[in-house]
């Protein structure tokens, strides 16, 4: 029996370990990660790679884009493709030939490549980086719009608390930003769950 519900609704609670010097995801994830099945910690473990700089290429994103889980074959997709815009912009500043670091992606129209572009276009480096990070979290907000209690939920959460241990290491006001925009979130989730639950609303 899966322990959704019991995950997600106890993440508000949980989110208040923030204690304005540091957000932990790791102490987060280890809250219900065994309460996970197998096969859902495997789809942490891989959405966990595509943290890690070290571990992105080709072979990741082609392993990513044939996973049986909707958000990860759709996040990654995203995120695939903004790091080839990135890597496009960084080529253009250095005056070097960007072909060679691209990830081959499918044709398809990609909706936020202007909004990434204007990004790019930014000259403060601290703005730009925050505001790549906010496409990334609207991305993961987008994919798990109506997944209120299932695995596409914790990973689009995961997501979000990978983003808020970073910047509270970077910067502590954007991190505390990021950190209550995500207990807001979250706690509408539950606010809703309750709402149908209680049979008013289905």
């Amino acid at each position: 029996m899966d322990n959704y519900v019991y995950i997600v609704a106890s993440l508000p609670e949980l989110a208040l370990n923030f204690d304005g010097d540091r957000f932990s995801y790791e102490d987060t994830k280890a809250h219900f990660i065994e309460l996970l099945s197998e096969n859902d910690q495997k789809l942490v473990e891989l959405m966990e790679r595509g943290f890690d700089e070290t571990q992105l290429g080709p072979e990741f994103y082609a392993e990513a884009a044939k996973s049986k889980n909707g958000f990860i074959r759709e996040y990654f997709d995203f995120d695939a493709r903004l790091r080839n815009m990135k890597t496009e912009f960084l080529a253009r500043r250095l005056d070097r030939d960007a072909e060679s670091y691209l990830v081959e992606m499918p044709e398809a129209d990609f909706e936020e490549g202007k909004q990434i572009q204007a990004v790019f276009d930014q000259p403060d480096f601290v703005a730009r980086e925050q505001q790549i990070d906010q496409l990334k979290w609207n991305k993961a907000t987008e994919i798990a719009m109506m997944d209120y209690f299932n695995m596409n939920a914790i990973l689009a959460y995961l997501v979000k608390a990978k983003m808020v241990q970073r910047w509270a290491e970077l910067d502590k006001e954007k991190g505390e930003e990021m950190f209550r925009d995500l207990v807001k979130e979250i706690r509408g989730t539950s606010a809703n769950f309750e709402f149908e639950e209680g049979g008013k609303h289905r």
